[in-house]
């Protein structure tokens, strides 16, 4: 004999569900054929099979059991007409098996304990108590809004509901349920998303309006499949609060901030519209509101944690590909260093032994900061490593970069760099394309120790294809110490116009003129670091230091 489940949810509502197919599944997840939406209800909690003509419910291991009849059963147990089953909780669902018959169904009807209408103000009130305890219980944003809307669906006695949320200048059906907790798709949307939201965007209240599928100012609202049928129609908006969500503090403010709305509906009865029945829709749309704008800040912390990741993991990266050993003897001596900004930037420097026994020097800074700036950095470095084993002059691999600069980024991108060869001799040939003046200390200079910046000037590589790259010559002495910087050294600040300058460093070098390369470079960015006092610098601050030593 064909039978059906009378499903008494904890509001106190019920329904019937025919069991059309076996196996039969009941759980919390929406793979099953009778969904539970009661967090404490296990994804896949019982199972209805037939066994030699007759019915028996079995135990999927669940959490708090089945109970037939109000004993708890372990395995398979035989189900008749009008045995009752719950599922080890008091105010848990419950479900009678009654034969598919209509007297059989009202007489059974009769007896249900706790069964209630639609409109009990208790009923309502475990609707509300359902949302709350599925927020305890922590599951996931989709299936908490899912309570949300089979709460106001239980307040308003209506069929359907959906939850629409704006993406992109349109509503999109974010989730869907009927009364009975099954799950509806977008196509099950009897009116066009697009004549709601029109009708959304020209309410007049905040928190409700009204929707009239069969006014006339719409033709394609009758022409809808279904809307000739509906007796009844309800939409809330959700807004996007602003405030601390948690606080109490909470509000939105004005008719744009709305982000959606919950759309209810009915083919049967007219719309309830009593002032208890509105506070409680009102109600359950601030807690969906509250619950998206949570989602909305979790999501925004946890991209913001996955690209702070992905920036560490860069500037290991680039420090990394920093030299870990510099020339420590003749006829070179060197020191460097970067003290980095929290972002990801583009300053490298290197030192290398070229073919014929000299040495290629450079510090580079790429415009701009990010994972862009450092693959660019990287990039050069390639760029240096292979003009030193090559042997290639300065006047030759310059020009050459800056061509590839210019046809790979239109100017969007450059590198200041200063690049120099050193030979045995302490001859020095250099060119400055668009990077901070070097100084030379000279320590044994006849009238005592002096200071000399390196003048000559030019174009960033990657800037101008006009830009030209010509060598000058200056000459270093047994002891002189060739001082490279980038711009975080030279305008390191600690407010609007505290700049550490020319003239700090100028004189940081002097201190310790007579010093050896290390003391001289730990003095320098020693007087850097005490100038900016903890100040988050906003630049990479790198230095080279190179000592000539025949």
């Amino acid at each position: 004999m064909p039978f059906e489940l009378t499903v008494i949810n904890p509001s106190g509502n019920s329904l019937q569900v025919p069991l059309d197919h076996f196996p039969f599944s009941i759980g919390r997840h929406n793979d099953n054929q009778l969904i539970l939406r009661d967090s404490r209800v296990s994804r896949k909690h019982a199972l209805i099979e037939t066994q030699d003509s007759e019915l028996r419910i079995r135990d999927l291991e669940s959490l708090h059991g089945v109970r037939v009849n109000g004993v708890k059963i372990h395995g398979a147990q035989r189900l008749a007409a009008g045995d009752t089953v719950d599922f080890g909780l008091e105010d848990g669902y419950r479900l009678v098996l009654v034969e598919k018959s209509d007297a059989e169904l009202r007489r059974l009807m009769g007896k249900l304990p706790g069964a209630r209408g639609a409109d009990s103000e208790l009923s309502k009130l475990r609707a509300l108590t359902e949302v709350a305890r599925s927020l305890e219980h922590a599951m996931s944003t989709h299936d908490v809004l899912a309570a949300v809307v089979e709460a106001a669906l239980t307040v308003t006695g209506c069929e359907r509901g959906f939850l629409l949320l704006e993406q992109t200048d349109q509503l999109v059906v974010e989730l869907g349920r009927d009364n009975t907790g099954r799950v509806l798709d977008n196509t099950q949307l009897p009116i066009p998303a697009d004549l709601i939201r029109r009708a959304l965007k020209e309410r007049k209240e905040l928190l409700s309006f009204q929707l009239d599928p069969l006014a006339d100012w719409s033709s394609r609202f009758n022409a809808s499949a279904g809307v000739r049928d509906l007796r009844r129609v309800l939409c809330v908006p959700l807004l996007r609060l602003r405030g601390g969500v948690n606080t109490g503090e909470t509000m939105a403010a004005t008719v744009e901030d709305t982000v959606g709305l919950i759309y209810m509906d009915s083919r049967h009865g007219e719309a309830v519209h009593e002032e208890g029945n509105r506070e409680l829709l009102q109600t359950l749309a601030l807690e969906a509101s509250t619950i998206l704008e949570n989602a909305r800040l979790l999501e925004e912390e946890r991209k913001k944690h996955r690209l702070e990741q992905e920036l560490a993991l860069a500037r290991t990266i680039q420090s990394n590909l920093l030299p870990h050993k510099l020339a420590a003897e003749g006829p070179v001596a060197a020191v460097g260093s970067s003290i980095p900004t929290h972002q990801v930037g583009g300053d490298f420097y290197d030192v290398l032994r070229r073919p014929d026994g000299s040495w290629l020097v450079a510090v580079a800074d790429v415009s701009g900061k990010g994972v862009g700036a450092a693959l660019l950095a990287s990039l050069l470095q390639g760029v240096l490593l292979e003009a030193a084993s090559s042997g290639a002059q300065l006047d030759q691999w310059l020009p050459r970069l800056n061509r590839f600069l210019l046809e790979r980024t239109a100017g969007e991108k450059y590198a200041t760099i200063f690049a120099c060869n050193i030979d045995a001799g302490g001859r020095l040939e250099y060119i400055n394309a668009g990077h901070s003046r070097p100084f030379i200390v000279r320590p044994n200079h006849a009238g005592g120790p002096t200071l000399e910046a390196l003048d000559q000037d030019g174009f960033p590589v990657g800037l101008l294809d006009i830009a030209t790259f010509e060598p000058a010559p200056a000459q270093l002495h047994p002891g002189d110490t060739l001082v490279l910087f980038s711009d975080g050294v030279e305008e390191g600040r600690r407010g609007p116009n505290e700049f550490f300058g020319r003239e700090r460093i100028a004189a940081a070098l002097m201190a310790r003129a007579q010093g050896s390369v290390q003391e001289i470079h730990d003095h320098l960015r020693d007087s850097l670091t005490s100038y900016l006092a903890g100040v988050e610098p906003h630049d990479d601050a790198t230095l080279l230091l190179v000592r000539y030593l025949p």
